[in-house]
């Protein structure tokens, strides 16, 4: 296979920074297998305004979807209206620990454009929505995909 990549357009400096940052050091511990998802330093690396995207569940919000799931016929589990929320910030950096891929790059490729790059090993890989999560909560906005 080849790499596959998402060009965007950057709309704000200082959370690309932080979107590229995040992403090596992600890079680094994905290649020695020492990702903790449950390690707050992930949080660091972005500002409070992209923290804001993901969805930070209450107990109680965790039980109600939880019942709602379970209750959803298996076929509309993913489809269902009531279960559907932002990603969530640790199975955002579960998704990244567990996909199937290697992550090339992440870097401007002209003044407010940017790009990044990974290397799926087989299909499926795990698929690319925590890339387009990633790249969009960063408030970048995707222009192109090989995927």
């Amino acid at each position: 296979m080849k790499n596959h990549y998402f060009e965007f357009q950057i709309h704000n400096e200082r959370h690309f920074q932080g979107m590229k940052d995040f992403f090596y050091e992600l890079k680094v511990e994905k290649e020695q297998g020492t990702i903790d998802c449950s390690d707050a330093k992930w949080m660091d690396f972005f500002e409070e305004e992209v923290l804001q995207r993901f969805w930070w569940p209450t107990e109680e919000e965790l039980h109600h979807f939880s019942e709602i799931w379970m209750n959803t016929p298996v076929e509309k589990r993913f489809t269902e209206s009531q279960l559907q929320h932002p990603w969530d910030f640790e199975s955002m950096i579960d998704a990244f620990a567990n996909g199937e891929y290697e992550l090339i790059f992440c870097e401007k490729i002209s003044f407010n454009k940017g790009r990044i790059e990974f290397y799926p090993y087989a299909w499926p890989y795990g698929g690319n929505d925590v890339f387009r999560a990633l790249i969009e909560y960063s408030s970048c906005e995707i222009i192109a995909e090989s995927v």
